[in-house]
C-alpha cells in the first residue's frame, strides 16, 4: 500500500513593511519550486533589524491584499500572535505542534544566510526545518567557516531537500528585482511615483492610511 508525500511548506519571514513586488516574486518561485504552500510570515519584534514603522494589522493588512487571489500562498500571524522577539527556531517549534505531519524549509537571501551562525539556536533549526538560500544571479558571498562546514555535511539539491524533513541546505540562484522596503519607504517619503513596485490594492491601502510619508 502506498504511503502518501508529507507535505512540505516553504516559510518566507521579514517585516513586510510594506510588502512589495520582491516579496510576491520569491513567494510565487517557491511555490513554483514544488513547495505544496508558502508562508508569508510578518515578524513583531525582529531580532536583526530596527522595528517596523506600520502597525502589526496595518502589515497584516496589506500582506492579506498582496496575496488575496495567489494560489498557495498564505499569510501566517504566528510571530504576530506573542509577544516577545520573533525567533525563528521558537516558531518552528510551534509549528511542528501545529502542523505534525509538515516539514518546513525556512527561505532565506544570501545576507541572512552568512550571520545565520548568530541566529537564536541556529543548530535547532536545523533540526527543525531545512534552510534554502535564493541567489541573486551574480552575488558572491564568502562563506565563513560555519557555513563552509554545514554546507559541506548538508548540501541538497532542490528535488533532494523536497523529500526531507529537516537538517539540508539548498542553494538556489534566482533573479530576483531590485527592491527593497527601505527603499520603498524612501520613495513614499520622498513622494515619488511607486506605481508597479507594490500590487495596486496595496498602494491604494498606502494612500488612504498616508503611510510613510513625511508629515
Amino acid at each position: 500500500m502506498a504511503t502518501s508525500r508529507q507535505a512540505h511548506w516553504a516559510i518566507l519571514g521579514g517585516t513586510f513593511d510594506p510588502v512589495h513586488i520582491g516579496h510576491l516574486r520569491i513567494a510565487l518561485q517557491l511555490r513554483g519550486a514544488g513547495f505544496d504552500r508558502v508562508l508569508m510570515m510578518p515578524n513583531r519584534i525582529p531580532p536583526h533589524r530596527p522595528s517596523p514603522q506600520a502597525s502589526t494589522e496595518q502589515r497584516l493588512d496589506m500582506l492579506r491584499l498582496a496575496t488575496q487571489d495567489l494560489d498557495g500562498i498564505e499569510i501566517s500571524d504566528i510571530e504576530l500572535r506573542r509577544d516577545d522577539c520573533s525567533y525563528s527556531a521558537i516558531t518552528l517549534e510551534h509549528l511542528k505542534e501545529e502542523q505534525t505531519d509538515t516539514a518546513f524549509t525556512w527561505a532565506m537571501g544570501t545576507d541572512a544566510w552568512i550571520s545565520f551562525d548568530r541566529w537564536f539556536r541556529a543548530e535547532d533549526i536545523l533540526k527543525l526545518a531545512n534552510l534554502l538560500v535564493i541567489n541573486r544571479p551574480g552575488e558572491r558571498q564568502t562563506m565563513a567557516h560555519w557555513q563552509q562546514q554545514q554546507w559541506l555535511n548538508r548540501q541538497a539539491s532542490l528535488e533532494e531537500l523536497l523529500t526531507s524533513s529537516a537538517g539540508r541546505i539548498c542553494q538556489q540562484t534566482w533573479p530576483g528585482l531590485d527592491i527593497s522596503a527601505t527603499g520603498l519607504r524612501h520613495a513614499i517619503e520622498q513622494g515619488d511615483n511607486i506605481q508597479f513596485l507594490t500590487p495596486d490594492s496595496v498602494l491604494e491601502y498606502l494612500n488612504q492610511h498616508q503611510l510613510y510619508r513625511n508629515n
